[in-house]
């Protein structure tokens, strides 16, 4: 498996293997990564490594799964923060003095931090994961994007309480998003495409015809449009530009596998409050 942009990289961990974003990885003290189907203890129709309580699995086999991925990327499973997402655009802040468990299991769609070893994360199986960084803080945060929560905003909107909150100018942040359905097999209807027809976007990139009153979205493509509305630089925005639907053997995927799908988990943690020159 290879990302279409070259800029994340597969690692493994005995059997269990994970993607990170190599630019990220080189600029900033942050640990980060989006899980893969493999690696873990579920039998199927979740084989293997299931991260989702909510998936009908069962509990104690995606309980030994987080503590498989957390052990191989250096957090502590009992630290994750994670919320009841909800497909809309609500950010939860996790500054100084907060304490997270309030959070944890709240209803929103993304998480930021300026706290160093506090792991935030996202579960997906067809919306997009997004992680944010802004290394020179260090601030993290990371994003549920689906098609309701992209049409909503959630990015930018995640974007901009991080530098209002941390202080931060939209040009000294990096993103990298992850797995997600491409446009390739995200077949919609004309009333789930409409929102988009109002978001400055290049429509013929975002929209491809389908059978009648249905057309194909590419979501990927409308957040990175967004990214770029918000004010980051094209530079610092990577794509591991792999569809969820297209590759069974690597990822999850709800549209084809169905309610019964399996999940993956998405992390972002500030491992060091030292500063990075690297910009």
């Amino acid at each position: 498996m290879r990302s279409d942009m070259d800029q994340f990289a597969l690692e493994t961990t005995g059997p269990l293997a994970f993607l990170t974003c190599t630019p990220i990885r080189q600029h900033a003290a942050v640990l980060h990564a989006f899980s893969t189907r493999l690696g873990g203890v579920s039998g199927l129709p979740f084989a293997s490594l299931n991260l989702s309580l909510g998936s009908g699995d069962d509990p104690g086999r995606v309980q030994e799964n987080r503590r498989r991925f957390s052990r191989a990327l250096g957090y502590d499973a009992a630290d994750l923060i994670a919320l009841r997402q909800v497909h809309g655009n609500r950010v939860a802040v996790l500054a100084a003095g907060r304490d997270p468990r309030v959070v944890r299991g709240a209803p929103g769609d993304a998480l930021i931090t300026d706290r160093p070893q506090l792991p935030l994360a996202v579960i997906t199986a067809d919306c997009f994961p997004v992680v944010l960084v802004a290394p020179q803080l260090p601030a993290v945060g990371i994003v549920h994007s689906g098609r309701k929560g992209t049409a909503v905003q959630v990015v930018p909107t995640a974007i901009e309480l991080m530098c209002r909150e941390f202080r931060v100018q939209p040009d000294a942040v990096f993103a990298a998003i992850g797995p997600g359905i491409g446009g390739c097999c995200y077949e919609v209807d004309a009333a789930s495409a409409a929102p988009f027809i109002t978001q400055d976007v290049d429509e013929d990139a975002v929209y491809r015809p389908s059978r009648p009153g249905h057309v194909y979205l590419d979501l990927q493509h409308v957040i990175l449009r967004q990214l770029e509305a918000v004010g980051l630089p094209s530079s610092q925005v990577w794509s591991a530009n792999l569809c969820t639907a297209c590759h069974p053997q690597w990822f999850y995927s709800y549209r084809r596998e169905g309610p019964r799908s399996g999940r993956m988990l998405n992390v972002v943690m500030i491992q060091s409050t030292t500063r990075s020159t690297s910009h």
